[in-house]
């Protein structure tokens, strides 16, 4: 909408100079009205840029209202969020995907927002390109024991994080992207007393990569066998069935991480879960299924997002690797995660 006033201005210009023509006297009244239309143009112009300026104000993304600081613990770098509130609830683990930093993973996702509305602490684990040249973390790796390595750094670094932030509640929730989905499902087999819910975005089955070639046959859609991966997982968890929640995400047009992930992941949790078959319905755009154990009680959910790439589902458009237009991932993972 344009309005500047311009055309008020011109209106009252054009009616004085007519005025003046037909009889001079009456200059002082044409002077005023000119004036006149001035202040009115100057007025709709105000009003105009007031606005613009709340409308913009408006469709901006509201800022947590926390705080969020960077810190490092045994070399690493990290990101910690914490609420304007009293914190409840388990610290939440979020791992970005290769290239991310920390802060860019919190603004795609908007997890600092939706963490300050439910009081939750978040920490941002950082990897760094002296460990992986594009910032991805090695889920690949071919460690000694499933808790070496990053797995152990970053379990070491949430226990910090819960010990100096008091917090109650003992137990993790990580949601993780690209290979911070992939990590994320590691930290599930390797620890299942400690995370107790893992959401993924663009992830796969434990193990299914071993070594840089690996990984990339995984990541398209090869090699995956779920059944296997499940015997693996609850061997490094050294249960029979996992105790834990998980919300798998995809996007159907991802190039980079084969949506055939997705199914290969579904089905490994779902062995490893106790799970029951699925129920299928579309929910906001796109197909949602939930498993539930033998009680009934929902343990996995899974989520196709039509039309997405490698993108984090109803993200900020200012992040990378982000798809507004989809539901919102971060709100349905962590409702889903804590039972809410």
């Amino acid at each position: 909408m344009r309005a500047d006033g311009s055309a008020s201005r011109a209106g009252a210009s054009g009616e004085a100079s007519g005025e003046m023509t037909e009889n001079a006297s009456r200059d002082g009244s044409a002077s005023r009205a000119g004036a006149s239309g001035e202040a009115s143009g100057e007025m709709i112009e105000k009003c105009v840029v007031v606005m613009i300026l709340l409308a913009t104000l408006a469709a901006a993304p509201a800022r947590a209202a926390g705080t969020f600081a960077s810190g490092r613990h045994e070399g690493r770098s990290y990101a910690l969020f914490t609420p304007s509130t009293p914190p409840v609830g388990p610290l939440v683990v979020a791992l970005h995907g290769c290239w991310q930093t920390p802060e860019d993973f919190a603004l795609g996702t908007r997890l600092n927002d939706v963490a300050e509305r439910r009081g939750l602490v978040v920490v941002y684990p950082a990897q760094s390109r002296r460990d992986n040249a594009y910032r991805c973390w090695n889920w690949f790796a071919d460690e000694a024991s499933p808790a070496a390595g990053e797995v152990g750094e970053i379990l070491a670094l949430a226990r910090r994080v819960q010990t100096e932030r008091g917090l109650r509640d003992p137990h993790l929730v990580v949601l993780g992207f690209s290979a911070g989905g992939f990590m994320a499902v590691n930290l599930a087999c390797a620890a299942p007393r400690v995370v107790t819910g893992i959401g993924v975005m663009a992830g796969g089955a434990y193990r299914c990569g071993v070594g840089s070639t690996g990984a990339i046959q995984c990541m398209r859609g090869l090699g995956a066998e779920p059944g296997v991966s499940a015997a693996a997982c609850l061997r490094a968890a050294g249960l029979t069935t996992l105790p834990l929640r998980a919300s798998l995400w995809q996007g159907n047009a991802d190039a980079v991480v084969s949506p055939l992930n997705l199914s290969a992941l579904e089905a490994m949790l779902a062995r490893a879960l106790g799970a029951s078959s699925a129920t299928t319905e579309p929910a906001e755009g796109a197909v949602h299924a939930v498993h539930r154990d033998a009680r009934g009680h929902p343990r996995l959910e899974t989520w196709l997002v039509p039309g997405m790439g490698h993108a984090w589902s109803g993200g900020e458009a200012r992040g990378t690797h982000t798809y507004p237009p989809g539901p919102p991932a971060t709100e349905r993972m962590l409702d889903f995660l804590l039972g809410r």
